[in-house]
């Protein structure tokens, strides 16, 4: 318990200084502004008081009307007044709330993009970023909040609480000793709804995906053909049961503990009003007094349930700003500062490689040199550690030792656009962006982004002109109502027209044809000839036929290279290269025979 409570303080403490860094003005005046409120609550009692015994003196002509009309104002001016602040405060939120928005998330966003690559095939990354919530920024934004009403509702709380003690020690203390039950029997029951609703999370995002299925073309067709509706729902009807049982136990929860607050509150109106009655009937309270506390009976019940939400709130949102205080702490992948002359060949010096986390080693002391200009396949059986050796020349990931130089200079030293003028890059598992058309292939070089020639000439050399019927600003995906939803096939044209677009030294393209029918790719590699014409190209692919396109090919196995030729020389050498070649052979062979 004390430490959830250290580290509810600590994150506290990081929102605070988190919006203060990044919205200081308006989050300062808001601040003043909501503390400050906590004022006219105890102003409101006083006024009304005062009218009180001022109409009460006036009907018995023991004063005149100009008392009643000053405090009568002065009351109507408190209850103005504190709408004015609540409209203020209203305003001021969504205020501070666009703030945060222009200035917190774009550090948000930078950090992902800083991030060491690693992370996001970590499980502990993973682990952060699905309980790190979709936007931290309006959690660190709502325990701002939450922490500012919290510290508002108990200077309300002692201010009352001071205003009963003047009236009667009974009373106020009657109302210190009933507040501590009731807010923590409504505490303990957040608390308890909140960790029942984080425990089935894990249901309800299952039972989204099931339902899910239903709607995405690609599975609901397989789910036809395959008839495994009746499966799939009963899959469905087994996790949303379990949800429901819990949210049965979140509701009888709430019903003991509100059953219990209700009694409470009873016991104490019914102890306050006979006190205060007693009390006026004797002559030692006013009437003023008596209306006004009963009056307040009710807003002290009502701050006690706001702070102790806002406290339960604070230990849920802390808690997951915890997630965010680890994701910002994760290492950064480091920014080179070096540019390239005009040497370019590629060189891999012993390096030696495995995953963060694996003992598997997927390079063993590999050295191989590709020359400025040079078409190279890297080629063998999967595993072999073909895409390890891209990501490493990309920066992505850093050798466990051995040395990847580009004209001389050491990968991790050189700067990101010295990297993007010499490497373009179709990976394997490419990405398909729900944007326009134009802005899926001007990513290649966005400099290019409203160069219509250029980019259409990308999409006559993969192949995807038909894409562009409808122009270049089309919406792509089903993000929008008139989007265009694309084949796995058509995608992948687009990463390639994205490589074609660009103007680096480089291409390097990592299984380019895997979604293509064979017709397709035989002429996207006619493209390729045609591209690659003045610039280096590194080529990965297990059809061994397109390997016959390089100038050389280089054969890993184990993560070591085994053999290095031209295609011709290694199908003389009868090594791995050539009983691979052979097999496939024979197995397009077969195929054919078989139509």
């Amino acid at each position: 318990m004390e430490q959830k409570r250290r580290h509810t303080m600590q994150n506290s403490l990081f929102a605070l200084k988190t919006v203060f860094r990044y919205a200081p003005a308006t989050a300062t005046v808001y601040a003043l502004l909501a503390l400050t409120s906590s004022v006219f609550t105890v102003v409101q009692i006083l006024f009304l008081e005062k009218l009180v015994n001022f109409v009460t003196a006036y009907i018995l002509q023991t004063a005149d009307v100009r008392p009643v009309l000053l405090w009568g104002l002065l009351y109507v001016f408190s209850l103005l007044g504190v709408q004015l602040y609540t409209f203020s405060l209203g305003k001021l939120e969504k205020h501070l709330n666009r703030k945060l928005t222009k200035t917190l998330s774009p550090a948000i966003i930078d950090k992902f993009s800083r991030i060491a690559y690693q992370y996001y095939e970590n499980a502990e990354f993973k682990d952060v970023m699905a309980r790190m919530t979709a936007n931290p920024q309006q959690n660190i934004h709502k325990t701002f909040f939450s922490v500012v009403n919290c510290i508002s509702q108990v200077l309300k709380l002692v201010g009352v609480l001071g205003v009963f003690f003047r009236a009667s020690i009974w009373i106020g203390l009657g109302a210190a000793l009933i507040g501590i039950p009731m807010s923590i029997l409504e505490i303990r029951a957040t608390d308890k709804k909140q960790r029942l609703l984080q425990e089935a999370t894990s249901d309800q995002r299952m039972a989204e995906y099931l339902q899910d299925l239903f709607s995405d073309k690609h599975s609901a067709y397989e789910i036809k053909v395959f008839r495994a509706k009746e499966h799939i729902l009963d899959l469905w009807h087994e996790v949303t049961g379990r949800i429901f049982k819990r949210y049965k136990g979140i509701t009888k929860i709430l019903l003991r503990a509100q059953t219990v607050v209700t009694l409470l509150k009873i016991a104490y109106t019914t102890f306050a009003v006979t006190t205060l009655s007693l009390g006026f009937l004797a002559g030692r309270i006013e009437l003023g007094v008596l209306v006004s506390i009963i009056n307040s009976i009710g807003n002290m019940f009502s701050i006690l349930g706001s702070a102790s939400y806002s406290l339960s709130d604070l230990g849920a949102r802390t808690h997951e700003i915890g997630y965010y205080k680890v994701f910002m702490d994760f290492e950064e992948q480091p920014a080179g500062h070096d540019g390239l002359s005009a040497g370019r060949d590629i060189v891999f010096e012993n390096v030696s490689f495995r995953y963060p986390g694996t003992e598997r080693e997927i390079l063993h002391n590999l050295s191989f040199t590709i020359k400025n200009g040079e078409k190279v396949a890297l080629v063998g059986v999967n595993g072999a550690g073909k895409s390890t050796i891209i990501k490493l020349l990309c920066g992505l990931y850093t050798p466990d030792s051995g040395r990847i130089t580009i004209g001389g200079k050491d990968v991790s030293a050189l700067s990101k656009e010295a990297l993007g003028r010499t490497l373009s890059v179709v990976f394997q598992d490419f990405g398909a962006y729900q944007l326009t058309l134009r802005e899926n292939i001007a990513f290649g070089d966005l400099k290019k982004m409203h160069s219509d020639a250029d980019l259409l000439e990308a999409l006559h050399l993969a192949g995807a002109e038909p894409i562009a019927e409808r122009g270049l600003d089309i919406s792509l995906g089903r993000l929008e109502q008139d989007g265009v939803d694309l084949s796995q096939g058509q995608w992948q044209r687009l990463a390639v027209a994205r490589a074609f677009l660009s103007d680096a030294a480089y291409i390097i393209l990592d299984e380019p044809t895997a979604s293509l029918d064979p017709i397709a790719e035989s002429r996207l590699y006619e493209s390729f000839s045609s591209v690659l014409e003045k610039r280096g190209c590194i080529l990965i692919s297990h059809r061994l036929a397109s390997a016959k396109l390089a100038e050389r090919i280089i054969v890993i196995e184990s993560g070591e290279v085994i053999e290095t030729g031209s295609h011709e020389e290694l199908m003389q050498n009868g090594g791995l290269y050539a009983v691979m070649y052979e097999e496939q052979s024979g197995w397009y062979q077969d195929q054919e025979v078989s139509k």
